[in-house]
């Protein structure tokens, strides 16, 4: 009886304290989307308003917008972009010239304000020197290929990253797995943890990770987390902000969305870092949500990867936190503490008769890269990477990515490599994620069958993990995704490795993962819908917008 009115009695309290949630949630997510919306949708009005007025009161209007629309396509065209994505931009400009001009200024350029720049810039020196604190790695004349060699140079002459040596690697096939893995690593931390993630969302893997990095806060540690504004827009718990005060640790929103149109609203800081001491490290694919961990179930199975680092390696994604830190937070950041002090749990490396490391269950060393791909400069070191990969293929490129949505020049990089002998096989979401990105995706899949390279389609669910294998000594796993915003609007991160253990889970996994995908035929594409490829025209035409 007593059990029994206990229930009774607390339903209607949990009720009214979900209802009482749920509207705060909305208040502060769709609440807060429509208060933007109106702002933006305002300034439009205003806009356009301004633009009717004077073209009724002068016909001079008329020629200073088709002046403006001249002056941002030369503009466009002069730029170093990809020449995709300047057509892209070019389309708007020449139908509307004002307001496409505009939406290209905010949404399509990279434009900063001059103290933008300047803090920018003044991050990316210090960063550089911070990295310089540690040895730098001399490799004997000979000890790599020729091609190798080129590419982790033009890594270190294109970004203040560098390369690395006598640092663990670790592969996990499998969210759970690799969260799993950082639950464990933040709860041996001794000094600091940090965090980096685009989205953050309540569940059970959100819980455990305030769990571990509050208890770690609890105990004098220095614990932060940081967080992409628009990434969470929509997911972020409301009393988020206030469990973390509540446990200690420090957070800052990077790159906060607001009223107004804003120079950087595109450029969205899509990397995903944890950093502990310095000493361990880990990226991949995995956000904070649990679908990331198939703790609930979101277009099927969800299958991601996470790499771990652990050695010198881990202190250039700490660098790189560290960088962001400063600048979301408009401070001044001294690096010299945070460098990793005492022994760093790594074995001195064993003899294997042969300058291919020793291979130990999923660890063990070999030469690894971290690199930041950022969108306030005029390349894409995300797709560089791919292609130099790419061109030292010999037998196979294998690649994980849940967006196709590439460049032309990729298309022929991946067709010439296929039709050059070597193996290319790309493995997509068999249970997408957004249709009219999928149906993008389609779109691609003749001209590169066509080529050679053969597509695969992950049937359990989708796939999130980001990655490239090469002739299982060289690779990169990081959060880049094969498309126009992962390459040119967002804040990424990879690590470029060669020779590492690491590599031979990702082969096994890359097999594992062909076993129950399905693979896509020339015969297949049979769709003779003209409707569906008059619209995967103008998708391919404006992906670079999507």
């Amino acid at each position: 009886m007593t059990t029994r009115t206990l229930d009774t009695t607390t339903k209607p309290d949990v009720e009214r304290a979900h209802k009482h949630s749920s509207l705060r949630r909305w208040a502060t997510t769709w609440g807060r989307a429509v208060v933007i919306a109106l702002a933006f949708g305002v300034q439009l009005l205003v806009l356009i308003a301004a633009v009717t007025f004077f073209a009724e009161w002068s016909s001079a209007i008329l020629g200073i917008q088709t002046a403006l629309s001249i002056i941002v396509v030369l503009f466009i065209l002069n730029g170093k972009r990809e020449t995709t994505y300047k057509l892209a931009w070019i389309i708007p400009v020449l139908l509307v010239p004002l307001l496409g001009s505009v939406f290209y200024l905010f949404y399509g350029a990279v434009v900063m304000t001059k103290s933008q720049r300047a803090r920018l810039d003044t991050s990316i020196e210090r960063a550089g020197e911070a990295l310089q604190l540690l040895p730098p790695v001399v490799l004997p004349e000979g000890k790599v290929s020729p091609t190798v060699w080129r590419q982790f140079t033009y890594l270190e002459n294109t970004s203040q990253y560098r390369i690395f040596n006598d640092t663990d690697t670790a592969y996990y096939p499998l969210g759970e797995l690799g969260f799993d893995a950082m639950i464990e690593a933040i709860g041996k931390a001794e000094h600091y943890v940090f965090a980096e993630y685009f989205i953050v969302e309540g569940g059970r893997m959100l819980d455990r990770l305030i769990d571990a990095m509050g208890a770690k806060a609890a105990e004098g540690l220095d614990v932060r987390f940081l967080y992409d504004d628009l990434g969470c827009f929509f997911t972020l718990p409301t009393d988020f902000r206030q469990r973390c005060d509540d446990a200690g640790i420090a957070v800052i929103p990077v790159n906060p969305v607001g009223l107004g149109f804003t120079l950087t609203f595109q450029n969205r800081d899509h990397r995903k870092i944890l950093s502990i001491d310095g000493k361990i490290a880990f990226t991949g694919g995995i956000n904070i949500a649990d679908e990331y961990i198939n703790e609930i179930e979101r277009f099927g199975h969800w299958k991601d990867t996470v790499l771990r680092l652990e050695g010198p390696g881990a202190w250039g994604l700490t660098v790189m936190f560290l960088q962001m830190w400063e600048i979301a937070s408009k401070s001044h950041v001294d690096y010299a503490p945070f460098l990793p002090v005492g022994p760093t749990a790594i074995d001195p490396p064993q003899s294997s008769g042969s300058d291919v490391p020793a291979v130990s269950g999923q660890s063990g060393r070999g030469l690894v890269a971290p690199f930041d791909d950022s969108p306030f400069d005029e390349m894409s070191l995300g797709s560089d990477s791919y292609q130099h990969l790419m061109q030292a293929a010999t037998r196979s490129v294998d690649i994980f990515t849940p967006y196709l949505v590439v460049s032309d020049a990729m298309i022929t990089q991946l067709g010439d490599t296929a039709k050059s002998g070597i193996q290319v096989r790309i493995v997509v979401p068999g249970i997408p994620d957004k249709w009219y990105v999928d149906l993008a995706t389609h779109s691609y899949y003749r001209p590169l069958l066509e080529a050679g390279v053969e597509i695969w389609e992950y049937t359990p669910g989708f796939i999130h993990a980001k990655s490239m294998l090469v002739d299982d000594h060289m690779g990169m796993v990081g959060t880049i995704n094969f498309d126009f915003r992962s390459f040119y609007l967002h804040q990424e991160c990879a690590v470029w490795m060669y020779k590492s253990p690491a590599l031979a889970e990702l082969r096994r996994d890359v097999e594992a993962t062909l076993a129950v995908s399905r693979q896509v035929h020339l015969e297949d594409l049979t769709d003779t819908n003209v409707v569906k490829k008059m619209l995967q025209a103008v998708l391919r035409v404006f992906a670079p917008l999507m």
